[in-house]
Formats: structure tokens, sequence, C-alpha cells
């Protein structure tokens, strides 16, 4: 029998989710869920006020079957249930008269972030591209970017642990320092290449010829890694790795999620192991590890569980503090110098509408023996928007884009285009809504 149209689309989701395993009866249950769902779909379209609900046919129709994977099959919400729903319009699943429960994926923040990595793919021919919209607050997940993986993959892409989280640990590392203290702006340093331990350097980005003798706001603004090496030798030898503990990192978050993978926080033993651990080599996170532990800054200083379902009635997330309020808005301030202020390093990610706080990360990928594999790069960035009361934070990481070398050699280019257009168009729907 030939597979019909819902079919064909629950297969291609399934892809971006190997995961997930359906027989065939349950793919036919769902394809005819589906199928009353579209023409319910269709016929609230030509509604004006229920635009919004609908966002994109692929994000409405792949967040309805990610509802079923993730949400016991009664309490999977239906078009009808959002058509009587005004306080759930925005969202592609509503509530239920069985239950609260209600799915946070957001169908146009869905399509946006869809369309940009859409471009970024047309564009680039990417390894891979990872993309999660959530609010810092709450830590829900409003969008994410539904990849297609390896069929022998297992583990979906967002709680896939991978080596060198160089955009979320620096942060980490400048918060511990400031929570114990340790941290001044205007100190100064020498930049350039560090003999920490005799025989072992520590180099700055460009090749370690450093800027001279630089304060350490300025070190951070540009991404220096001799800056966070210094810093990480002010926090006492298990503090650093207690603080990573402390924001996530080593312990499986809990996302409705299978497979999630733990990571690994560094082995810290050595001055030197320390130092790169401080600015993001060695040990390995996923993408929503980086997300929870950034949102434990954009929110002032708790850690949130990221979730994709949450109760209706009383949907208030109890958090974790980390750090306190007033080490959380001076990260804040500073992540905004580095991408509103020369000599900033994240410049090309500010907006006109919004002030953006963040901060890039640029690593060699490894094979599967963690060898470093040359002229292969992931270019990431974590940032949050307003800056002083953030209401969405974005994480973009693009694989090995194919593009020319001197692009490469810094991606700004290939990722700050599809973080403005997430973010910009995300902030500005959710004020109009």
């Amino acid at each position: 029998m030939t597979p019909s149209f819902e079919e064909k689309e629950i297969s291609t989701v399934l892809q971006a989710f190997p995961s997930l395993k359906l027989d065939e009866e349950k793919r036919r249950e769902i394809a005819s869920h589906i199928r009353r769902e579209r023409e319910l779909l269709q016929q609230m379209k030509k509604r004006k006020k229920y635009a919004k609900i609908i966002g994109g046919a692929v994000a409405s129709f792949a967040l309805l079957f990610i509802a079923y994977q993730w949400m016991p099959s009664e309490v999977v919400p239906s078009a009808q249930q959002m058509n009587t729903d005004e306080s759930q319009k925005a969202q592609a699943a509503g509530t239920t008269s069985q239950t609260d429960k209600v799915l946070t994926l957001d169908s146009q923040i869905q399509e946006y972030v869809e369309e940009a990595v859409h471009k970024t793919n047309k564009a680039y021919q990417p390894e891979n591209m990872t993309v999660i919209v959530t609010d810092p607050k709450t830590g829900e997940i409003l969008g994410m970017n539904l990849k297609k993986q390896d069929a022998n993959d297992r583990v979906p892409d967002i709680v896939k642990a991978k080596p060198d989280p160089v955009v979320a640990f620096p942060i980490v590392t400048l918060a511990a320092t400031i929570e114990e203290g340790k941290y001044t702006d205007n100190k100064t340093y020498e930049s350039g290449t560090y003999e920490i331990t005799p025989g072992k350097f520590i180099k700055d980005h460009n090749v370690g010829k450093g800027w001279g003798q630089i304060s350490y706001l300025e070190g951070i603004q540009r991404s220096s890694n001799v800056a966070f090496a210094k810093l990480s030798e002010q926090i006492p030898d298990d503090s650093l790795q207690q603080y990573f503990e402390r924001f996530g990192f080593g312990a499986k978050t809990g996302i409705e999620q299978i497979n999630e993978q733990p990571g690994k926080i560094p082995n810290m033993d050595t001055p030197y192991d320390k130092a790169m651990a401080a600015y993001g080599l060695g040990g390995s996170a996923s993408a929503i590890q980086q997300v929870a532990a950034v949102g434990a800054i954009a929110n002032g200083g708790e850690w949130m569980k990221p979730h994709v379902t949450r109760e209706e009635r009383n949907h208030i997330d109890k958090g974790r503090r980390v750090i306190s309020e007033e080490t959380a808005k001076k990260v804040r301030e500073i992540l905004e110098t580095l991408v509103n202020n020369k000599p900033g390093f994240d410049t090309a990610f500010s907006m006109k509408e919004y002030a953006v706080a963040g901060r890039t990360g640029i690593v060699q990928k490894r094979d599967q023996q963690g060898k470093i594999i040359d002229g292969k790069y992931t270019y990431s960035f974590i940032g949050f928007a307003p800056s002083d009361d953030p209401k969405l934070l974005v994480y973009i990481a693009v694989d090995n884009p194919n593009t020319d070398l001197w692009v490469r050699l810094w991606g700004q280019e290939i990722v700050a285009p599809p973080f403005q257009e997430i973010m910009e168009n995300s902030l500005q729907y959710l004020q109009k809504r």
C-alpha cells in the first residue's frame, strides 16, 4: 500500500528524532489525526485572528507530532481545542479537558527557526546546525530546529554531549570569579602568551601575539584565552569544578527527551588543565546544558530545568539559585559589551532595536577518538535580549560550513544573520501578541 501524504510527513519528522520509534499501526493513527487537523487548520487559517496559531504548516504538524512523542496520546491537543482556547492561541498546542499539560513550543517562533536554518543550509551547506530558543526565566523551549540525523545516531542533537563547550564554560568561569570577589574590570594583565607552568603555554587566538598590557574587561571582550587562564588561577582548585556542577554540567538536565547525555566536566588536576577548562577546551556538554547554564545568567542567577511541557494552572517553575543576582547582573553587563562595544569580539550580533548580550565560540571539530580534525570548525553563539530584562535566549551552532577560508576564520558572518533574524522576529512577535 502506498504511504499517504501524512505518513510521509511522519517519516520525515522521524528522521529528525531517530530515537523515537513507531509501529505501523501507530503511524496510521497519527496520520489520521493529522489529516483531520489539517482540514481544521485550513478552515481556521481563513480567519485572521488565528493567523498566529497556524504559523507554517510544517512547523504546526511537526509540533503536533512531537507532542505525540513527549506526551500521552490522550493529552495531545487538537486544532479544535486551539480554536476554543484563546489564552493559548499563539501555541501550536493548547490545553485539554483531561489535563492541564501544554506544549511550550510556539509555532510562530518555530517557523522563524526553520526559515533561518533553511537560509543558512542553502548558503553554507553545513554538516549540521543546532538552534534552540528559550524563555530563560522559565526554562521553556519555544523553538528548535528539527534536524535530520544519521539513521544510526540514536541521540537527538540538542541533548548530545559534544566536546569543548567554548561558548558556555568561559561565561561560567567569569561568573565564578565575580561571585568569589576576584574580578575587577580595570585590573590589567599581559596578554599574548602565558607560561602557566614550566613548558606549558596558554596562547591568545591571534597566534599568541595578544594586545599588550590590557584590562581584564578588554581581555574578555577580545575573547583572550590568557585572560580566562589567569582568572581561573583566582578560583580555588576545586571551586571551579563545583561551579560547573552548580550550573548543570556533568549531569542530565531532565528535559523530556530520551537518550540525553550528561556530558563531562574536564579534569582540572593541573593549572594547565584548569586554564584550558576555563575557556572551554576539555570535557563535553550538550546544547541544552549550555542553554540552561547561560539562562541562569540571563534570569538573575537561577538554573531552570529546560522543558517542552508545562502545567497550565501551575507553571511557575522553581529554579535553583547558582549565583547571586548581583553577579548575574554584572555578567550580563559584561556580555553586553562584547556585542555592543568595541573592541568587543561579537559586535556582528548587535541589533538596532534590542540590546543583545552574548558570546561566540569557535572550536575545531574532533573525530570519535577525540583527535582534532584539521580544517573543520564549529561556530556557535549564545545570546539573550533585551540584555537588561531578557525575554528570549537563542543558541546557534553551525558545524563545518562550506565557505571561504577568511569567513571560516571568524564565523560571525555565518552565525550572526540567523541569530539576528530569529531573535528580532521572535521579540517583535511576542511584543505584538
